[in-house]
Protein backbone atom coordinates (compact mmCIF):
# COMPACT_ATOMS: atom_id res chain seq x y z
CA UNK A 1 0.00 0.00 0.00
CA UNK A 2 2.64 2.72 0.68
CA UNK A 3 4.73 1.77 -2.31
CA UNK A 4 1.28 2.35 -4.67
CA UNK A 5 0.87 5.83 -2.60
CA UNK A 6 5.03 6.92 -2.97
CA UNK A 7 4.48 5.77 -6.83
CA UNK A 8 0.99 7.93 -7.22
CA UNK A 9 2.57 10.77 -5.70
CA UNK A 10 5.70 10.58 -7.80
CA UNK A 11 3.44 9.85 -11.12
CA UNK A 12 2.72 13.38 -10.11
CA UNK A 13 5.65 15.29 -10.54
CA UNK A 14 5.63 17.61 -13.55
CA UNK A 15 2.07 17.27 -14.23
CA UNK A 16 -0.08 20.53 -14.06
CA UNK A 17 -3.09 20.95 -11.73
CA UNK A 18 -5.21 20.06 -14.99
CA UNK A 19 -3.74 16.82 -15.48
CA UNK A 20 -3.78 15.63 -12.27
CA UNK A 21 -7.47 16.51 -12.46
CA UNK A 22 -8.20 15.07 -15.71
CA UNK A 23 -6.78 12.00 -14.72
CA UNK A 24 -6.54 10.98 -10.95
CA UNK A 25 -4.36 9.10 -9.10
CA UNK A 26 -6.22 6.08 -7.91
CA UNK A 27 -5.83 3.32 -5.44
CA UNK A 28 -8.50 -0.15 -5.34
CA UNK A 29 -8.65 -2.16 -2.48
CA UNK A 30 -10.85 -5.43 -2.96
CA UNK A 31 -11.57 -7.76 -0.63
CA UNK A 32 -12.95 -11.50 -0.91
CA UNK A 33 -13.09 -15.29 0.92
CA UNK A 34 -12.01 -18.19 -0.30
CA UNK A 35 -12.23 -21.26 1.01
CA UNK A 36 -12.15 -20.08 4.10
CA UNK A 37 -9.30 -17.60 3.62
CA UNK A 38 -9.55 -13.87 2.94
CA UNK A 39 -7.99 -12.87 -0.36
CA UNK A 40 -6.74 -9.20 -0.93
CA UNK A 41 -6.35 -7.27 -4.03
CA UNK A 42 -4.62 -3.72 -4.13
CA UNK A 43 -4.16 -1.92 -7.73
CA UNK A 44 -2.91 1.11 -8.62
CA UNK A 45 -3.06 3.49 -12.03
CA UNK A 46 0.52 4.66 -11.26
CA UNK A 47 3.27 4.23 -14.14
CA UNK A 48 4.24 0.44 -12.97
CA UNK A 49 7.82 -0.78 -13.18
CA UNK A 50 10.69 -0.34 -15.53
CA UNK A 51 12.18 -3.90 -16.57
CA UNK A 52 15.15 -3.32 -14.74
CA UNK A 53 13.40 -2.87 -11.38
CA UNK A 54 11.32 -6.36 -12.60
CA UNK A 55 13.83 -8.31 -12.93
CA UNK A 56 15.80 -7.21 -9.21
CA UNK A 57 12.20 -6.73 -7.58
CA UNK A 58 12.97 -10.02 -5.19
CA UNK A 59 16.75 -9.61 -4.71
CA UNK A 60 17.37 -9.41 -0.84
CA UNK A 61 17.52 -6.23 0.50
CA UNK A 62 16.46 -5.01 -2.63
CA UNK A 63 14.75 -1.46 -2.59
CA UNK A 64 13.27 1.08 -5.29
CA UNK A 65 13.15 4.31 -2.36
CA UNK A 66 15.01 6.98 -3.62
CA UNK A 67 14.98 9.26 -0.44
Amino acid sequence: MANAIDALEESNNGRSFEEIQVNRNRIIIKTTVKAHQIQVAIVDNGMGMSEQVKQKIFDHLFTTDHS
